[in-house]
């Protein structure tokens, strides 16, 4: 299958505090659900727009999307 990155996007002077935050509590989602993913971060745009991900496999897709809510996804 198809591996596909979800995104979480934070805006305002506390953005990339809130990403890596988010970050946390995204490991922790992964591991509970014993979830193995190729790729997850953090990534500063600018002064005021950062975001979290994670690269999965698309069979995650229907878990991620409800239980996580993502703002964006993309096949890469």
């Amino acid at each position: 299958m198809k591996d596909l990155k979800f995104v979480w996007e934070f805006f305002g002077s506390d953005s990339e505090h809130l990403a890596k935050h988010h970050l946390n509590h995204l490991k922790e989602f992964l591991i509970k659900e014993k979830i193995i993913f190729s790729k997850i971060g953090v990534s500063k745009e600018s002064l005021n727009f950062s975001y979290s991900f994670v690269v999965l496999d698309s069979s995650f897709l229907e878990i991620i999307k409800s239980s996580l809510k993502p703002h964006k996804a993309f096949k890469v």
